[in-house]
């Protein structure tokens, strides 16, 4: 019986947020974009042109840097909304071709085109249509790699890039991989690269030809994946689902440095909202709370902690967030970034139980409800000034006291303003949302770093 060979296509979408940008705006095809913040800005690129790329402007480079490389370029803000309807409309394209499609990102996909020769014809003729079909319904141009697996699918587009169709087969592991630099490997990253080259390791060849007790030796572990990758070797499946996230993450960059306490507060609550709101849209509930701050020097400084207990609410990730701001010490230092990242996540733990806690679940599900007929600036949490506990605040304006009022689960509270709805128990505010502790944050930490 005739088995075919499997064929999997690695789609990578090229400078996808600045095409999408040109796309749009045909005067600026053939310019050099960068996306990422204005001209003279303090964000940092989100990507750009190949254009500009020409003049070495990077990924994740400050937009001043990327401004003094090639002044001549378009600057423009990042505009998700256009680039997640541009995304949904090439996952509505690549399903158009195979059911069997894993979004891998928001700008790649892989799709299992094996039982599509017949309709379709060989692998590669399927990509050459693919590209096609994806330039001429948005405009978009696309790498495409061919592979027997995902790890030699996605080598192939990394190789093709911009605009090609590249195909690696189990033939080519022992010849063209050979010579490609370990970097070029998915998964190995700078600090691995780093401690193969101190090996004398600079070549997937000579990654493949070290005796394992020698590579064991310096990775443990670790070596049977690296020998793996060099041979690309993959046991990775298809995904039609996508992967919950490992981590969920807000940052902002100021616009001008801050070195007011009160600002970092209100700033850092703001972030730990929307990373718990996200987190909670995945049906995760984080163990873990890192908090990020840049100095205006560029000097970085993380901490993290690992709770005990998830912590399933916005309160709950805002308090721990503040709690390590104040380990920081930032004091009168003035701050370029700060941003908040939640991982280590537990799976539906969202479920009612028999103690207070689920009020102040009931309460976040409802907020999420807010938020998704009205906007996520319809209500908002409020608090981390003066020391105390993060509530929730509707609309603009300062809130004033987040506890008290009646026993029915929720009060709302006017003040100065704003409303501010805290979930109450037989009269008292639940903890996490003033005159107590933080909700989630019963007991100490059972890690920290």
């Amino acid at each position: 019986m005739f088995v075919p060979t499997r064929a999997l296509l690695h789609v990578d979408m090229d400078a996808f947020f600045a095409a999408v940008e040109q796309a749009r705006r045909p005067e600026l095809r053939g310019l050099p974009v960068v996306v990422g913040g204005e001209r003279g800005g303090r964000g940092v690129v989100s990507t750009c042109s190949y254009e500009a790329r020409a003049f070495g402007v990077r990924t994740a480079m400050p937009i001043g840097q990327a401004e003094r490389l090639c002044p001549q370029a378009v600057f423009l803000p990042v505009d998700m909304g256009a680039y997640v309807a541009a995304h949904h409309r090439l996952v509505e394209l690549f399903r158009s071709v195979t059911d069997l499609v894993e979004v891998v990102s928001i700008d790649e996909a892989r799709l299992d085109v094996t039982g599509c020769r017949l309709l379709f014809g060989p692998p590669r003729a399927i990509a050459r249509r693919l590209q096609e079909q994806v330039h001429d319904a948005c405009g978009l141009g696309c790498s495409i790699g061919i592979g027997p697996n995902v790890l030699l699918a996605k080598l192939a587009a990394e190789l093709a890039k911009p605009g090609g169709i590249g195909e690696l087969a189990e033939a080519d592991v022992r010849g063209r991989l050979r010579d490609l630099p370990v970097g070029e490997l998915h998964g190995v990253g700078p600090v691995t690269q780093e401690r193969l080259a101190a090996l004398g390791l600079t070549t997937v060849g000579m990654l493949q030809d070290i005796p394992f007790a020698v590579l064991a030796a310096a990775f443990g572990r670790g070596a049977h994946g690296l020998r793996q990758l060099a041979f690309g070797r993959s046991v990775a499946t298809l995904r039609r689902t996508p992967a919950a996230p490992k981590s969920i993450g807000h940052e902002t960059t100021f616009a001008e440095d801050v070195n007011d306490a009160e600002t970092l507060r209100r700033t850092l609550v703001a972030l730990a909202d929307r990373a718990a709101a996200d987190a909670r849209r995945h049906g995760l509930a984080p163990h873990t709370v890192t908090v990020k701050v840049r100095f205006s020097t560029f000097h970085t400084v993380t901490r993290r902690r690992t709770f005990g207990r998830p912590l399933a609410t916005a309160p709950a990730v805002a308090a721990a967030a503040l709690g390590l701001l104040d380990e920081l010490a930032v004091g009168a230092r003035w701050v370029r970034l700060l941003g908040v990242v939640v991982s280590s996540f537990r799976h539906g733990a969202f479920q009612l139980t028999l103690d207070d806690g689920w009020r102040e679940v009931a309460l976040a599900e409802a907020v999420d409800r807010v938020h998704r007929r009205y906007g996520s600036r319809a209500l908002r949490l409020a608090g981390g000034l003066g020391g105390s506990a993060p509530g929730l605040s509707g609309g603009a304006g300062q809130a004033g006291d987040r506890g008290g009022g009646a026993s029915d689960g929720l009060s709302a509270v006017a003040s100065g303003g704003a409303s501010v709805i805290a979930p109450a128990v037989a009269g008292r505010p639940v903890a996490g949302f003033g005159g107590g502790s933080a909700g989630g944050l019963a007991g100490s930490p059972v890690a920290r770093a």
